[in-house]
């Protein structure tokens, strides 16, 4: 899918008579005036006027597939939260809009999906419709940013929180019943005015509070209408939290340091305020929000975002990539994203006064992201601790690293495959040495890192160590990815990425195909060099014959000089990647002795249980079957 509107609104076209059914006054109640229009109620005053979007499916797909919009979640308008009212009428009313929403759903399957509301004025009861939600197919919740006088840091709306992380459900913060009304009544300043700074409220609070220092990260909270006036009065907060104790309230971090624990989306309506939005939260931060189909919301659902001079891969970020993440999606359904079609630009330059737009040519920055990557190095120590610069950087640069060798091993795995279908495909044998060599100078590189890291006191590294918890070199994906592609495969070893779903779906690919340790010996066999395993074979006997391949291949070299040479570069890759567990335990010793690891593990005395792992352990064996020439 190509675009997705998180933040948009519904209402059914009729819905009971609340103020019957609960004998209480005031409740909202829709009033049909004339074909295709209609006024929400309370009692007997108007709130709002709207139109047949907001219940017709064939009319909101029609402007959806007008604006190139192909997923939209629809949530209730705030006026149905009835957070005033006693909790079993809220919880009745939660029920009947949250089946109703489900219904639209079903109008238009694959365009449309929802987020519930529920009774937050009890936590229990809270949780409860959450739970009967999210198994009736509504992806999360959208709650107010208060409850009465209870902000977000509120005790019971952290437990329900808490609750939300657990079930998976994400989270639609929205503003409602605007403060200070009284002193508002003119010109929608509650709209203009109060709904940015109640906001900007949620967000402090959760972050002032420490509600996001107890909090689980794998929480999935997003606020909506962009984060209010957070991203603007930022640094104000910053300097405050610098000066101030009073200001610091109970948060480990400074303001700063928590934008990459929630979303915010869009609807800022001004590409200088939506690109400086992403300049503070960060590309992968924010999402996009309509406020569909209401006055106030964006005309055209997209608009700012693909017409805003930001690069092709930050847009497909905020039109897509980030809202799935947010809505806990398939990965298949990520990767199913179809090409946005953007300008090529470095950042956020100010638009033309004429309106033209203008192609910026490519440069050295803008072709490697240069600014965008010197960005992504935040620091979690405060005060700054100097060494974390360093090493955040080895680490950055171990991935990618990690990246191109998945990229070279995975044409490794193509190339014996070729010969595997064809023996005579002798070019992609060429082909495979080559790139096999390759590797193995990146893992020189990569064994040669740990000098640099080894300039670093131990005390100077425990003056930050306590902030990685639970952040460890054991949960880097790509490497087990590079130890799945090569054929050393322990499922075990997945738990630890059970609370990623798209890089636990990476891992589980990489356990399903072909390694490059299967295809090495398949390629063999299509080459007469490793004949079918006997009925009875035992996986002793069937290891014994494909060392007696490669000890055939060795002494054959008139004829197979270049498969001894892809023999070589694999068994050199084999010694390199033992060369860089061993140089890996010795910078752990000479780091932090014998202390447990942040990630849980037993440290260098659990890494020293990987240094006999090979990837292909027949190449060894070959060598001592090998036979005297004649």
């Amino acid at each position: 899918m190509q675009t997705i509107d998180i933040h948009n609104h519904f209402f059914p076209k009729s819905w009971p008579d609340l103020a019957a059914k609960f004998g209480t006054p005031n409740w909202p109640w829709i009033k049909h005036t004339e074909p295709g229009k209609a006024t929400i109620m309370l009692g007997e005053r108007e709130f709002r006027k709207i139109y047949s979007a907001c219940w017709d499916m064939e009319v909101r797909l029609a402007e959806m597939d007008r604006d190139g919009v192909d997923l939209q979640i629809i949530s209730a308008t705030p006026v149905l939260f009835a957070y005033d009212r006693p909790a079993e009428q809220a919880l009745e009313c939660a029920k009947i809009f949250n089946d109703a929403a489900l219904e639209l759903c079903a109008r238009a399957p694959g365009r449309l999906r929802a987020l519930c509301q529920v009774p937050l004025q009890d936590i229990d009861l809270a949780c409860a419709e959450v739970d009967r939600a999210m198994k009736a197919g509504h992806l999360g919740v959208q709650i107010g940013n208060h409850v009465s006088e209870k902000n977000l840091d509120d005790p019971g709306i952290e437990t329900f929180l808490h609750h939300c992380a657990s079930v998976g459900a994400a989270v639609l913060v929205h503003p409602w019943d605007m403060m200070a009304r009284e002193r508002m009544p003119n010109y929608m300043a509650p709209w203009t005015v109060a709904m940015p700074a109640e906001t900007q409220l949620g967000i402090v609070t959760m972050i002032l509070s420490g509600a996001f220092d107890r909090l689980p990260k794998d929480l999935r909270i997003c606020f909506a209408h962009g984060g209010g006036s957070f991203a603007f009065l930022l640094g104000r907060m910053e300097n405050a939290w610098s000066h101030h104790p009073v200001a610091r309230g109970k948060s480990e971090h400074s303001p700063r340091s928590y934008v990459n624990r929630f979303y915010v989306d869009s609807a800022v309506y001004d590409e200088e305020a939506l690109c400086f939005l992403i300049n503070t939260m960060g590309e992968d931060q924010v999402v996009l929000g309509s406020d569909y189909p209401f006055p106030l919301g964006e005309e055209r659902i997209g608009k700012l975002i693909r017409t805003c001079r930001i690069d092709g891969s930050a847009k497909k970020k905020l039109l897509n990539a980030n809202a799935a993440r947010f809505l806990g999606l398939d990965a298949e359904e990520v990767e199913n994203t179809k090409p946005v079609e953007v300008r090529a630009s470095g950042g956020c330059p100010v638009a033309h006064s004429d309106g033209a737009s203008s192609e910026p040519k490519l440069n050295y920055a803008s072709y490697l992201k240069v600014p965008e990557l010197l960005s992504l190095q935040k620091l979690q120590s405060d005060p700054p601790r100097h060494d974390e610069l360093l090493f955040i950087v080895i680490h950055q640069t171990y991935e990618l690293w990690f990246k191109e060798l998945l990229h070279d091993l995975e044409a490794v795995v193509r190339c014996l495959n070729a010969v595997a279908r064809d023996p005579r495909a002798r070019d992609e044998v060429y082909e495979a040495a080559r790139l096999l060599r390759r590797c193995t100078e990146v893992l020189r590189v990569l064994v040669s890192q740990f000098t640099i890291l080894e300039t670093m006191l131990p005390t100077h590294f425990l003056a930050f160590r306590d902030k990685l918890e639970p952040a460890s070199g054991f949960q880097s994906q790509q490497f087990r990815q590079i130890e799945f592609l090569c054929g050393l495969r322990d499922e075990k070893l997945m738990r630890v990425h059970e609370t990623e779903p798209k890089e636990h779906a990476e891992l589980v690919k990489r356990l399903r195909e072909p390694s490059l340790h299967d295809v090495l010996f398949d390629a063999l066999r299509a080459l007469g060099k490793l004949p079918p395993y006997p009925p009875d074979a035992t996986d002793r006997d069937r290891f014994e014959a494909r060392a007696a391949a490669i000890r055939d291949v060795y002494e054959d070299e008139r004829h197979f000089r270049d498969w001894i040479d892809v023999c070589e570069r694999l068994t050199e890759f084999d010694e390199l990647v033992v060369s860089w567990r061993l140089r890996h335990i010795q910078m752990v010793e000479r780091t932090i002795g014998l202390r447990m690891g942040t990630g849980g593990s037993t440290g260098a005395s659990y890494l020293r249980l990987t240094l006999d792992k090979t990837f292909f352990p027949e190449l060894w064996e070959a060598r001592t079957m090998l036979r005297k020439a004649e």
